[in-house]
């Protein structure tokens, strides 16, 4: 076991979320440990997994019990966050991996030289060598801000705000929209690490229309105008355009979502897809 000291001398620790995810968590881990700069120090917020997940986690890791009523991706990440001992801290989600070894020492390195970014995410974009760019309130969209998916983050900015419980999905994108006004600093998008996202239900049709509405609401209230919930629903009703049946169907639920938002808050139930 590492001591306090060890620890701190470390330069970034990894926190992951898990819950019954041993068909791709050793992935995760085996692409970590490869890297030319492997983390010191492994943090797991697990909820309640009933399979073989805590048997793949290294033995001097941090194994931290979720605890709330109900899973909440937000409140879970905060709860690993407390025990965070490290400058920088990657948070992975258990079914992602990194295929080029020099990814995650190119973020720290840029992390480390530029005081103005407080993050770096990697994307899928995988071909060519390892290149960023910014994202900074000017070409914030709502969607490119930050991927907790694989991200990069200096703890201290974490220790000043962390994510908002109540931003039940794209928690990533709305603390993105709070450090580009609040703090004026830019994150880095960086391609070409070999990013692969072993998640069968990334496409799920909840999963999608929860980060929608949710960035809609928490993050970029541009969307929730009429404007654009009109052109949504045109695009769910009109003919002829070449646009299939699930994403018609995908813009007509949109719509209607987007439209209660203008009579409720939004309320979603995080959990694991």
């Amino acid at each position: 076991m590492m001591t306090p000291s060890e620890v701190n001398q470390s330069e970034y620790s990894v926190l992951i979320r898990t819950f019954n995810s041993a068909p791709t968590l050793p992935q995760t881990l085996v692409s970590l440990n490869r890297q030319s700069k492997p983390p010191r120090q492994y943090i797991f917020v697990d909820s309640g997994s009933t399979d073989q997940t805590l048997a793949c986690i290294p033995p001097q890791s941090l194994v931290h019990r979720y605890v709330g009523k109900e899973f909440n991706y937000s409140e879970a990440l905060n709860q690993g966050l407390r025990l965070v001992s490290t400058d920088y801290v990657m948070i992975i989600s258990s079914h992602t991996e990194l295929a080029n070894r020099e990814a995650v020492k190119y973020v720290l390195n840029f992390l480390k030289t530029n005081p103005g970014i407080g993050a770096a995410y990697f994307d899928t974009y995988n071909t060519g060598l390892l290149r960023h760019e910014l994202i900074n309130r000017h070409n914030f969209t709502g969607f490119n801000g930050l991927f907790n998916t694989c991200a990069v983050i200096k703890v201290s900015l974490l220790r000043k705000r962390m994510f908002r419980p109540e931003v039940f999905s794209a928690e990533d994108q709305e603390w993105a929209g709070w450090l580009f006004t609040a703090e004026d600093q830019a994150i880095a998008r960086v391609s070409g690490a070999g990013m692969a996202v072993n998640n069968p239900r990334k496409d799920s049709l909840k999963k999608l229309l929860n980060e929608y509405v949710s960035v809609a609401y928490f993050t970029n209230r541009k969307l929730l105008a009429w404007r654009h919930i009109g052109s949504l629903l045109n695009h769910a009703l009109k003919r002829g355009t070449g646009i299939g049946l699930a994403k018609r169907k995908f813009y007509l639920l949109l719509s209607f979502r987007l439209m209660l938002c203008h009579i409720i808050r939004p309320r979603g139930r995080s959990r694991y897809f």
